[in-house]
């Protein structure tokens, strides 16, 4: 390990933070990779962090590398990710981290990383043995089908055959400054235009600073984790938070959790755990794939810390959750809701408490009314985290200041909203650099595209204005889905297609419906049927993604705006309303019916 390098430029910087920790704590354990059967396969110390990203950082130049540039990386969850992480700061390379791609079911993965590294411009990609033996097998396996896509063309190189640093202290990268770009997040590596967030070194120490005064975290903190590690809530939140001193993470492989969620809690329990965050799905995964008798031989009480964030939280998920975890000396006041979004550098508010009954007529038109009996219930997000953030809400169309009793988009600055988007000037100029109509506040703030309402000094969300679908703590754009279908389904009008959810009943997570057109002037029950299996099993195929409900119907089906602007929201409210039409068939996979 070498740490002689002089860090008086990345004092402000997780990088400052991390050399200071190499200098004082090498031995301290950062963190342990636990393996399919919850057992610990690899703990990773700061002197041993070091030394390897050390030797990462002197091989990229040799691999054509300079300052700035980026670098994609593609690793299976586990410990040769965060090496390369840290290898890439060290060396001032720009890190752009990206869900590996499936080597078996390019088809459908390969578009969303094709485009990434069409937009971030990569000088090569970075990975390892696990994930090139996989490739190599996917490309054996698919030799005779012609339709299989081909790779970008790129450099590969692997990470894990670096040899150990030399021994001559690695002169470690000094940002410029702390607007000096760090990494790229990509929101949505599915997207037909994903957008790559550009996170600066001085959103990333703000941010992991922000977390241990609002989380409570330290040397003594134990976290569990199975978050993705290319997404921002398990990339920042997690794993660049551990790298600075913010706790032990004990890190599971999101597909561990998704087979076998009790290993979640089994680890939590023999770790003494202090610290979990997760979005509302899991919890709800929890309470179904876990016995009563394995709750009861979990010693859950050490735990300080349940976030619930990165999709809508329920209070009727949560409440069944705490009851069928009392057994395992769960506390309530232990749930920790929260909001954030990968332009913010991940949190806005954290530490929910109210839950809001409203009145559900009021909502859709906008209003926040208290409702007088039974409402819909929604759980606060929180308080603004960060002393010097602003946090507005604001009207969408006319840019003005909504009342308090009404819903409008959440507009925020702080030190961690991010610089833009990388190479999309007109977009990070319209997102980033917001300003109020007619008042005068002179911030440039963060357009989150989310909407909600304070009540008190508390933060509610209530939707979203970008149509975002989320299933299973999974996003997807809608036109993405509209885009599958529109170039595989012949029987469908291309323009006429509407992906959209609508809230499911109790505890089931969102639905998603499609409102398909026919080309047909005249088109039957038993054909409206074959259509909505087409679009099904499209979805499958491309998303993996179930539907609940396909409506097929002649045109005019699908609301548009006099633009021909698809309008999502007044197709929602027809399906919701029943006003589908006479000639509409509604195909629902859930039960297997059919109405017209």
């Amino acid at each position: 390990m070498s740490v002689e390098t002089d860090t008086t430029d990345l004092e402000h910087s997780v990088l400052g933070a991390f050399h200071q920790l190499a200098r004082t704590e090498p031995g301290r354990e950062l963190f342990t990779f636990v393996d399919e059967h919850g057992h610990d396969q690899e703990t990773i110390t700061v002197g041993g962090l070091v030394g390897t990203a050390e030797a990462i950082a002197e091989a990229l130049p040799g691999w054509g590398f300079e300052p700035g540039d980026r670098a994609v990386l593609v690793y299976p969850p586990g410990a040769d990710f965060v090496r390369a992480l840290m290898g890439c700061l060290i060396a001032g390379v720009i890190p752009v981290p990206v869900y590996p791609p499936s080597p078996i079911r390019l088809k459908q993965e390969l578009a969303g990383f094709t485009r990434i590294v069409a937009n971030c411009r990569p000088r090569a990609v970075l990975t390892n043995g696990a994930y090139e033996r996989a490739k190599t097998l996917g490309s054996v396996t698919s030799l005779l089908d012609r339709t299989k896509p081909s790779w970008p063309d790129l450099p590969w190189h692997r990470t894990d055959r670096c040899p150990a640093a030399a021994g001559v202290p690695q002169r470690w990268y000094e940002p410029a400054s702390q607007d000096e770009p760090a990494l790229l997040q990509y929101t949505s590596g599915s997207t037909s235009a994903p957008k790559g967030v550009i996170i600066t070194h001085g959103n990333l120490i703000n941010e992991t600073r922000g977390n241990a005064e609002d989380l409570g975290l330290g040397a003594d903190t134990r976290c569990v984790s199975w978050l993705p590690q290319y997404h921002d809530f398990g990339l920042i939140s997690v794993i660049i938070s551990s790298t600075v001193g913010n706790g032990h993470t004990y890190v599971l492989s999101p597909l561990t959790f998704l087979r076998r969620p009790h290993l979640w809690f089994e680890v939590m329990s023999r770790v003494r755990a202090t610290h979990t965050a997760a979005p509302n799905f899991a919890y709800e995964l929890a309470v179904r794939k876990t016995t009563p008798q394995q709750r009861a031989g979990w010693d859950l009480s050490p735990m300080r810390v349940f976030m619930s964030a990165a999709e809508p939280i329920r209070p009727s998920t949560m409440e069944k959750f705490y009851t069928a975890f009392a057994a395992s000396g769960v506390a309530e006041d232990t749930f920790y809701p929260a909001y954030g979004l990968a332009e913010h550098t991940v949190s806005v508010s954290m530490g929910g408490k109210a839950v809001l009954k409203l009145d559900r007529q009021a909502l859709e038109r906008g209003e926040v009314r208290i409702a007088q009996a039974d409402g819909l219930a929604v759980f606060g997000c929180g308080r603004i985290t960060k002393p010097e953030a602003r946090a507005r809400v604001i009207d969408p169309e006319t840019r003005r200041p909504t009342p308090s009793d009404r819903i409008g988009e959440i507009w925020v600055d702080s030190n961690t909203k991010a610089a833009g988007y990388y190479g999309l000037d007109a977009e990070t100029e319209a997102v980033f650099r917001a300003t109020v109509a007619e008042d005068d506040d002179p911030t440039e703030y963060l357009r989150t595209g989310d909407l909600g309402f304070f009540h008190g000094d508390e933060l509610f969300i209530t939707g979203r204005v970008k149509d975002v679908i989320i299933v299973n703590g999974r996003n997807f754009h809608p036109e993405d889905l509209e885009n599958s279908l529109r170039e595989r389904t012949a029987a469908i009008r291309p323009g006429g297609l509407a992906a959209f959810s609508v809230p499911g009943h109790d505890d089931e997570p969102e639905r998603l419906i499609v409102f398909a057109e026919s080309k047909e002037k005249k088109t039957s029950a038993a054909r409206s049927r074959e259509i909505a299996e087409a679009v099904r099993h499209q979805l499958l195929a491309d998303h993996s993604l179930a539907v609940h409900t396909v409506v097929v119907g002649r045109p005019g089906l699908v609301r548009k705006t006099t633009s021909g602007k698809v309008r999502r929201n007044a197709c929602r409210q027809a399906y919701l309303a029943d006003e589908l039409g006479p000639t509409a068939t509604a195909v629902n996979f859930s039960t297997g019916s059919a109405r017209i």
